[in-house]
């Protein structure tokens, strides 16, 4: 496989794995608050081993059947390591449009997976960034304008409408607008209605609006603190999103 996207997936997962090995394992981590570092970490260990079996297997793996604690002797750290290897290798010894099972119904390929692994662990690296003694910039993290564009994409489109469902909040009727504040960057309209989320690029009336970098805004669909957000309009549409489980 040649795809360049491994070098940004590469350039994160030794970010995370740096901060995996310095932070003490029962450190908080802000963001997630029902996670300290090791819980975030076995995480991170346990998706990318799904992955992985998903790719091989092009199904859906029995979950009672995948470990959930590192193997006996290893540490969180290694064993999240070790997935990363196992991943990657099944990541060179395909092609991005082999046939790959995922939750979605749609696109089963292993691009697919490529591209949510990017941004698996572009969050998961701010979240332990958060709970280092001193925070980076994401951007300085490998978190670009181009990948927070692509991450607001993946999110809007592909990963919430699968995840709306299972809220057990049924949102009002809004839209809600996301105004990236580069150029050329488009606004993405995102409704709400009930348990159901869908999102594209044709103008209409909002009834909320946010603006800010295109970073600022893929953390913020995240529920990830963002900076140099401004909002208008009506809370409650922002509330409602916000309140979509992730």
């Amino acid at each position: 496989m040649d795809d360049d996207r491994l070098i940004t997936i590469d350039t994160l997962m030794n970010s995370i794995e740096q901060r995996a090995v310095q932070l003490p394992g029962a450190d908080p981590v802000p963001t997630c608050p029902e996670w300290d570092v090791n819980a975030l970490i076995n995480h991170l260990a346990i998706v990318l081993s799904r992955m992985r079996i998903r790719i091989e297997t092009n199904a859906d793996p029995d979950p009672d059947a995948m470990p959930s604690t590192p193997p006996n002797g290893m540490t969180a750290p290694e064993w999240l390591s070790l997935s990363y290897r196992e991943l990657k290798t099944t990541f060179l010894n395909h092609e991005p449009e082999d046939p790959a099972w995922n939750w979605t119904g749609e696109n089963q390929i292993v691009g697919w997976y490529i591209r949510r692994l990017a941004h698996e662990l572009a969050i998961h690296l701010i979240d332990l960034d958060a709970a280092s003694p001193s925070s980076t910039p994401p951007e300085e993290l490998g978190i670009d304008a181009a990948l927070a564009a692509d991450g607001l994409d993946e999110l809007l489109t592909v990963f919430l409408p699968t995840r709306s469902p299972r809220s057990t909040h049924p949102m009002e009727h809004h839209v809600l607008a996301l105004t990236p504040t580069e150029s050329p960057g488009q606004p993405w309209y995102v409704e709400l209605n009930g348990l159901e989320i869908s999102a594209g690029h044709d103008e209409r009336p909002a009834d909320a609006t946010i603006k800010g970098s295109s970073v600022a805004l893929y953390l913020f669909g995240w529920n990830r603190p963002a900076e140099g957000l401004t909002t208008t309009g009506d809370s409650t549409a922002i509330q409602d999103f916000s309140s979509i489980p992730r």
